[in-house]
């Protein structure tokens, strides 16, 4: 014999006894424990046909206690689980099947409670659980019966439902009748079962005192029951309750511990990346795992917080959000959001007519997304405006949960972080990569970019243009006006030189001191020496105001070397041979364009 078929044996001796009222009903409590740790030590299967070797995927019911879990077990409002949403979040599976298991143990443990009840108390017809469905309802939870079929599962009892509805008055600790004059009163029964007897009694929630349900027994005798049936009966709801809010607690952690340590998984991927870019990928990847949406969007400001633009969108009407920009002085909820850098919600009932625009009037509009959700996430938590916002949609009826709202709040505060913590590391290397003075790329950033060009060149089988040029006569212009108007004067080169050429394809730095070069990307011989004319007129156009008489004026020789696919030599060859072209260019008189032509080979010594 198990140690669990021990502790059910004594549970149903001290419960026997008890019944023999007077001094033997202090062994209830003893009774009830007795058979908690029966039913906890019960003998589990391990092969085929076992209860507990699996995670049963069940129907849940509302869970029979008044405390608010930090996830309830009603996965249709509070998960969304199957509900033919654009994203079903494999979140959502993992916690349907941890409540579906604790439901599933819940449910059997009260069975086996209402087993021993309907064995041990003489003529028992049914024993019945009732638990909460909302605060105004309760619906049959478990229930053992002679007849099973004569029990409708589906009966709900509100305060106005005949004599049930007294357990729902603060003031009624127990029911106790003995001559019911039929089953009328009695509104679970499908048949007209002759019940004549009954006693009911409260079940309270352990956090809050609230009534959430009933525990019943009735018979087909009259008088079946006494008080002391009754008091045995309110120690074992008490139990019942105990046990139900124990399951649920434990599960509620169970269900937060693997969440948190996905959010510390999605920690580490944080720190692991540098790149702005990476962590709005990882931003998309966690809201996919863990939030159930028919719309997702992911909104980023730009570097100067006046505008922005939407950087991912997936569900309903995608491709009209995608890339879509948008300015703070837009009048959309989505804006809003980022302007305030505080979260916002709407929820909208059936058949509304009035949109409520997401980014802009002129976007398209959908009627049946009726749950808006957006959180949005700041570099510097205090920031008045946010800096990226998560912004869900749903067409269901039920709005986005506390859980699920706390949950995007600590990940937005973690991601905030680490966004802050990416944009300063590409600022300091955006700083490294460039010049102070005049914002162009630097020498060693110039040699890397020509290197990547170079191989894409090769691959595609066209020419880059190599352009070095030298501003005439600078170093009079520092001895006769000094250095300060020489760097105003290489800061208007440089942005002249910005603008002649395709600023998101081809390539401008500062090479040192008053030299520049320039790449020109897929180009032939004609288009290069174009492109340097137009360079060297627009600078010979420029006038410095250096509070003289006359403005200043400069010019600039260029020289330029065509790089081809099948070049051999290294790219610092390439920028020599332009530097070459330069040198004649000065010589030649200075404010001229010269392109490098390859010297012809001297004859041979006879």
């Amino acid at each position: 014999m198990s140690v669990s078929e021990i502790l059910f044996i004594v549970a149903g001796l001290l419960v026997g006894l008890s019944f023999l009222n007077g001094m033997f009903l202090f062994l209830i409590p003893f009774a009830v424990v007795a058979f908690v740790l029966a039913w906890m030590n019960r003998p589990r299967l391990a092969g085929p046909g076992a209860s507990t070797a699996t995670l049963p995927v069940i129907t849940l019911k509302n869970r029979a206690t008044g405390t608010t879990p930090v996830v309830a077990p009603d996965l249709r409002s509070e998960f969304r689980n199957g509900n033919g949403m654009a994203n079903e979040p494999e979140a959502a599976l993992k916690v349907s099947q941890v409540w579906a298991r604790a439901n599933a143990d819940i449910n059997r443990a009260m069975m086996d409670l209402l087993l021993a009840l309907k064995g041990i108390v003489p003529n028992v017809n049914s024993a019945l659980v009732f638990s909460q469905r909302n605060a105004k309802e309760w619906g049959v939870r478990n229930y053992v019966n002679d007849k099973e079929v004569s029990v409708n599962p589906s009966t709900v009892i509100t305060e106005t439902s005949g004599l049930l509805s007294q357990l729902f008055r603060s003031g009624v600790d127990r029911l106790l009748e003995g001559d019911l004059p039929g089953c009328k009163s009695l509104q679970y029964y499908v048949d007209n079962t002759p019940i004549k007897s009954v006693v009911a009694v409260p079940l309270i929630d352990h956090g809050s005192g609230v009534r959430v349900g009933a525990l019943i027994l009735d018979s087909v005798c009259p008088n079946a029951f006494n008080n002391a049936t009754a008091r045995a009966l309110t120690y074992v709801a008490g139990a019942i309750s105990m046990l139900d809010y124990k399951g649920f607690y434990s599960a509620q952690k169970h269900i937060a511990l693997q969440q948190y340590s996905g959010l510390y998984n999605y920690l580490r991927k944080f720190f692991k990346t540098m790149s702005v870019n990476d962590i709005y990928k990882e931003i998309i990847n966690y809201v996919r795992a863990n939030m159930a949406y028919d719309r997702l969007t992911i909104m980023a400001m730009d570097k100067d917080k006046d505008s922005g633009r939407v950087i991912h969108c997936d569900g309903v009407d995608a491709d009209q959000f995608v890339n879509k920009r948008f300015t703070l002085s837009d009048k959309g909820i989505f804006v809003l959001s980022i302007m305030r850098n505080r979260p916002m919600e709407r929820s909208f009932l059936p058949g509304f007519k009035d949109y409520l625009p997401r980014l802009n009037d002129s976007e398209k509009r959908n009627l049946n997304l009726r749950q808006i959700f957006v959180m949005p996430i700041a570099a510097e938590h205090d920031a008045a405006t946010a800096d990226i916002a998560i912004c869900l949609e749903s067409s269901s009826s039920l709005p986005y949960n506390d859980h699920e709202k706390e949950l995007l709040k600590a990940f937005a505060s973690v991601a905030g972080f680490a966004y802050d913590r990416a944009c300063k590391f590409e600022m300091g290397r955006e700083q490294a990569m460039r010049d102070g003075h005049t914002g162009l790329i630097n020498k060693k950033t110039l040699f890397e970019k020509l290197r990547a060009e170079k191989s894409r060149a090769d691959r595609g089988k066209y020419s880059i243009g190599v352009l070095m040029m030298d501003i005439d006569h600078f170093k009079s212009v520092n001895d006769t006006y000094g250095h300060p108007i020489g760097d105003v004067v290489i800061k208007g080169i440089a942005d002249t030189i910005s603008k002649e050429i395709r600023s998101d394809i081809d390539i401008v730095a500062r090479f040192g001191g008053e030299e520049f070069v320039v790449g020109l990307i897929e180009t032939d011989a004609n288009g290069m020496v174009e492109t340097a004319e137009r360079i060297r007129k627009a600078v010979q156009k420029l006038s410095f105001d250096i509070h003289q008489a006359e403005p200043l004026r400069v010019t600039v020789s260029i020289g330029a070397f065509l790089l081809q696919p099948n070049f051999n030599g290294d790219l610092q060859k390439a920028v020599n041979n332009a530097d070459q072209a330069l040198y004649r260019a000065k010589e030649g008189g200075r404010n001229q364009v010269v392109q490098f032509q390859t010297a012809e080979p001297e004859p041979a010594t006879v």
